[in-house]
């Protein structure tokens, strides 16, 4: 019974990694581009670019969440996952005592109730 358990939360866990929203992200001096401003709550991995021409970094605020990227250097990628309730959100780049925020590099990101998803399989033995 318990292999059962552990293999029911195994894959579980995969379902949902396998489910994340997936949301391309462009830095540049002083904007950030994404190609919706709406998605649905659950996982979220933003890729984010740095097409600008210095570091930039990405930090998201919101309905209790509080997450921040590495600093990102020119020309350089990497992703971010979090994990969004309902609500709305807002997206910065938090870099020089917040003077690119000022300068532009913010975004609002609504996030709505996501479908239910189905329940995983279970295993046959």
């Amino acid at each position: 019974m318990t292999r059962l358990l552990i293999v029911a939360a195994a894959l579980a866990a995969l379902s949902s990694a396998a489910t994340a929203q997936s949301v391309p992200v462009t830095l540049s001096e002083w904007k950030i581009e994404l190609p919706r401003d709406t998605v649905h709550a659950g996982s979220v991995t933003f890729r984010l670019k740095n097409e600008g021409n210095m570091v930039h970094g990405f930090h998201v605020t919101g309905a209790g969440v509080e997450k921040d990227a590495p600093q990102i250097a020119a020309g350089q990628s990497l992703s971010l996952t979090a994990t969004l309730k309902p609500g709305t959100y807002e997206l910065y780049c938090p870099m020089a005592e917040l003077t690119h925020k000022q300068a532009g590099m913010v975004r609002k990101l609504t996030v709505i109730a996501g479908e239910t998803p189905a329940a995983p399989k279970k295993p046959e033995f």
